[in-house]
């Protein structure tokens, strides 16, 4: 028969277990993302349009992903704060890890947002640059101001 002790000790190490988990699971999220932002990179230098617009999609899904990691992740905190006063070291290890991606993450998406900045607005020129010869003379300009219509045809 399971003591109160036991049971407790049991939950604490499953709330562990279920934390550590649910760390590295996000950590290979980031890490996933991370890869993807590279992709990002090189697609918006190259100046593919197709590629970088799946690119984005799985981008999407992927923080969709991480997004409900993090709605997991708070509640687990918090017992994992209350089952252990005195914090463990992996948990440490692994947050610190998790928050280094993070910061790789953020890094590289707001380079690649600059970069795409950087391309849009060279496309932008371009396009301005582009401009429609007004030299073009309409094939009609010199009939002249009609003076006459004949109305019995």
């Amino acid at each position: 028969m399971i003591t109160a002790r036991e049971a407790e000790i049991e939950q604490r190490v499953n709330i562990l277990k279920k934390l550590k988990e649910t760390l590295l699971r996000q950590r290979e999220k980031f890490h996933a993302y991370l890869g993807l932002l590279e992709e990002e990179e090189e697609s918006i230098a190259a100046g593919n349009i197709d590629r970088l617009e799946v690119q984005v999609r799985m981008e999407e899904e992927i923080v969709q992903e991480i997004t409900n990691f993090q709605k997991v992740m708070l509640p687990l905190d918090e017992l994992y704060s209350r089952a252990y006063p005195v914090k463990e070291k992996s948990i440490s290890m692994l947050k610190d890890s998790l928050e280094k991606v993070k910061q790789r993450v953020l890094q590289r998406n707001k380079k690649n947002r600059v970069l795409l900045g950087e391309k849009m607005n060279s496309v932008r020129h371009e396009i301005k640059s582009l401009k429609m010869k007004v030299d073009t003379v309409s094939p009609y300009a010199d009939i002249g101001v009609p003076t006459l219509v004949d109305i019995t045809t």
